[in-house]
């Protein structure tokens, strides 16, 4: 008796997210491949981004936004990034041994002069601060750099999914 209760519950819970509209972001039927929302973000122009930093993370989004190339461009992206450090292992001598990178991303998504959308996105990692000066270097250079994958990949997902929920804006009349 208690193996059928197991398996209609087990059924009821499948038809319940099933009928809430529940989807997938990611995979081949998710919200981020939906050819209409692919169209959507190929039409987007990254504005370029202060910094180093910025310069990469607008490689990254212009990558990931127009894998096919870039269309007539329809919207406007303005990304600023700022970030810093916050320090966390201590050694006995009072120095540091480990950092947290933490990136911020503030995004807008314009459509000509009307703002569509505002999001803040953010990631942290941590690096080993070492004894020798170069190898703390490039590990906080590799930190960054899987910082702005972060932000880049949360920042096309949001995208994504504001074009799934929002549809095409339409056009304002000139």
């Amino acid at each position: 008796m208690r193996f059928f209760i197991t398996i209609a519950f087990a059924f009821a819970l499948t038809l319940s997210l099933a009928s809430c509209g529940f989807t997938p972001m990611y995979g081949s039927s998710g919200v981020t491949t939906s050819e209409t929302v692919v169209a959507q973000l190929s039409q987007i122009d990254v504005r370029p981004i202060a910094a180093r930093r910025g310069m990469v993370l607008r490689q990254q989004l212009n990558e990931k936004l127009h894998p096919a190339g870039m269309r007539n461009t329809r919207y406007d992206l303005q990304v600023r990034v700022s970030q810093r450090t916050q320090e966390l292992g201590v050694r006995k001598d009072s120095t540091t041994s480990r950092a947290n990178l933490i990136l911020t991303a503030n995004y807008i998504l314009w459509d000509g002069t009307k703002r569509l959308t505002r999001d803040r996105v953010r990631a942290s990692v941590s690096y080993n601060i070492l004894d020798d000066q170069y190898a703390t270097i490039a590990s906080e250079r590799d930190a960054e750099a899987r910082a702005l994958k972060q932000v880049s990949d949360e920042i096309r997902i949001r995208l994504a999914v504001y074009f799934d929920r929002n549809g095409a804006p339409q056009q304002a009349a000139r």
